[in-house]
């Protein structure tokens, strides 16, 4: 069996692709991966063959110059998949099968899967549409939450958790709380993009000695720029850092930041995979309401939600953190984390079919 993985990311930002790469290297099957590559640097990868399209894509660069780079990019690949003429193509994010639409829905019928991460434009009754083809000629498409099915085409859908274990495999989840008195470490790890809001958690925290805000990940120079010129001085920040370095830099958190935004679609129906490392590492997360995380959280009562003004969050966060019993805390993380895992196992089973019919 020939097997592809097509994207328009760099592979650092592939966050649940070793799911499918574990199946594959399990049932002996050799991949080849075809990607963007907006870094300029070589990334790990257990593929065959890697065919790395290196763009340059700054802040700033106007749509049209975007989707000029990445038609570049269709060019490219669909040479490389006609040549090869895959069995499967895992296809990631919606934003590639959109990208490859005509390849897929009129060569690939039943021979390619959809890994759906976020909202797409699916309010656009053209682009509606184009996803409605290319979901229902899939051989199967995945959504990494519920939230979706709110904007997609009326169809079936896997569901799969961004709980990616082998990540996470270094990090001890906590055995107690922070005391009173010492700072609570609240702690942002990822592409840091949402600047004006970030702005506002740092304000709504700045120079509270009960509090130590990180931002690590590409982009945090912007925010450590603006904390510099705002004289905020109780923050860390680390720039872009390897997938491998996650659970190290897990271990300074105490709190995991997931408030990138609210009242836009894209926010308020994903499933973050901070979700996990707050349930993983027993940890609580900062979600905001109105949004699907804050029925997650309510639900498995692992999180605070908070206005999106963000008023009185020191006080009241810091007031709701102390009252916590860890014990309690710490059971209702297991009970989720262990519907996650049997989730995730149901998927397994299914790419195995997958793999194993063609093989």
């Amino acid at each position: 069996m020939k097997v592809c993985i097509l994207s328009i990311m760099n592979i650092k930002h592939m966050s649940l692709i070793s799911l499918y790469t574990a199946e594959l290297e399990k049932q002996g099957i050799d991949y080849d991966i075809i990607y963007v590559d907006k870094y300029g640097e070589i990334e790990k990868t257990n593929a065959k063959n890697v065919f790395r399209y290196e763009v340059e894509i700054k802040r700033g660069y106007s749509k049209f110059k975007k989707i000029k780079s990445y038609l570049k990019f269709k060019k490219y690949a669909t040479l490389i998949l006609k040549k090869n003429n895959y069995d499967r193509i895992i296809v990631w994010r919606s934003e590639t099968a959109l990208l490859f639409s005509s390849y897929l829905i009129k060569s690939m019928k039943r021979k390619y899967i959809i890994n759906i991460r976020d909202y797409c434009k699916e309010k656009n009754p053209l682009i509606y549409f184009i996803m409605y083809l290319l979901i229902n000629r899939s051989l199967f498409s995945t959504i990494s939450s519920e939230g979706f099915k709110t904007f997609l085409p009326k169809q079936k859908y896997e569901l799969i958790h961004s709980f990616n274990e082998s990540v996470l495999s270094k990090s001890i989840p906590r055995n107690t709380f922070r005391k009173l008195g010492e700072p609570i470490r609240v702690c942002f790890l990822g592409y840091v993009r949402f600047f004006e809001n970030d702005k506002k958690l740092l304000k709504a925290l700045a120079n509270d000695n009960r509090f130590i805000i990180q931002f690590f990940g590409e982009g945090s120079k912007y925010l450590e720029e603006f904390a510099t010129k705002e004289n905020i001085n109780n923050v860390e920040f680390i720039p872009r850092f390897n997938l491998e370095e996650t659970s190290k830099l897990l271990e300074k958190a105490d709190v995991i930041n997931n408030l990138y935004g609210f009242n836009d679609i894209a926010l308020d129906t994903a499933v973050s995979i901070k979700y996990y490392y707050s349930l993983f590492l027993h940890i609580p997360i900062l979600v905001y309401k109105g949004t699907y995380m804050e029925k997650l959280i309510d639900k498995s009562t692992t999180g605070y939600a908070v206005n999106e003004d963000l008023d009185n969050l020191a006080d009241k966060f810091y007031k709701w953190y102390h009252n916590l019993n860890f014990e309690d805390f710490s059971n209702a993380c297991n009970r989720e984390m262990k519907e996650v895992k049997e989730c995730n196992k149901s998927f397994q089973k299914l790419l195995k079919l997958t793999f194993h019919d063609n093989k």
